[in-house]
């Protein structure tokens, strides 16, 4: 893995105590949006930094943290979102890839505003929104990956029409189709080939791969 792989830690549903664990022992950094410190402080994990307008995060995480860890990014909060300026201080750190915990949950708004983000910062670096039921990635053009037999998975068109969709290795094929929101969706399609490839001619799709399980995950391919 080339660059640094960090675990960026919202202020939504706090994952499983074991998911959190998972990334935090792969992770070069651990970067807190605001109050996402208060999740990562619970168990155990100190934050390399704590980055937003610093109103959620405890005075218990704080004092955990010298004072240079602590990045405030406008007080006021009318610029963007702790999620996004926790994101920015990641590109100027050199991350080339993250995964997202705490970053679903508890606010309809957030979440929505959150997965806008994988768009956002796609040019930047990788980026998934994860949690224990779900991971959620956005699709540059294309994407081969192996999977167990059975895998649920979604594709979900982010802010209008996905078209020109060609899939392999799944149950409900598209060839050369569209996915518009509110009109067609491909929720709940299901991996029956040992090889899955998803392209994409034009628009944003997003890969929502279902953790029901601790199989639920994906093995990329080149």
């Amino acid at each position: 893995m080339g660059g640094q792989f960090a675990l960026i830690v919202g202020n939504g549903e706090p994952p499983s105590r074991a998911l959190f664990a998972t990334y935090a022992r792969e992770a070069d950094l651990i970067l807190c949006a605001d109050g996402g410190a208060n999740t990562a402080s619970a168990y155990g994990f100190t934050p390399d930094y704590v980055v937003g307008d610093l109103d959620s995060v405890s005075r218990q995480s704080k004092a955990a943290l010298a004072a240079d860890r602590l990045v405030l990014v406008d007080p006021e909060g009318n610029v963007g979102t702790d999620g996004q300026k926790v994101l920015n201080h990641a590109v100027a750190l050199g991350v080339t890839e993250a995964v997202l915990l705490g970053f679903t949950g508890r606010r309809t708004d957030h979440l929505l505003g959150n997965l806008s983000l994988l768009k956002t910062f796609a040019d930047r670096f990788a980026l998934r929104i994860v949690d224990d039921y779900c991971d959620i990635r956005l699709i540059d053009r294309s994407i081969r990956f192996r999977a167990d037999i059975g895998q649920k998975i979604s594709l979900c068109p982010l802010d209008g029409a996905a078209e020109g969709i060609t899939t392999e290795g799944l149950k409900w094929a598209l060839r050369s189709e569209s996915l518009i929101p509110g009109v067609r969706d491909g929720i709940s399609n299901e991996v029956v080939g040992n090889l899955v490839e998803i392209r994409v001619g034009h628009g944003d799709l997003l890969l929502c791969v279902q953790r029901e399980s601790e199989s639920g995950q994906i093995e990329l391919l080149d």
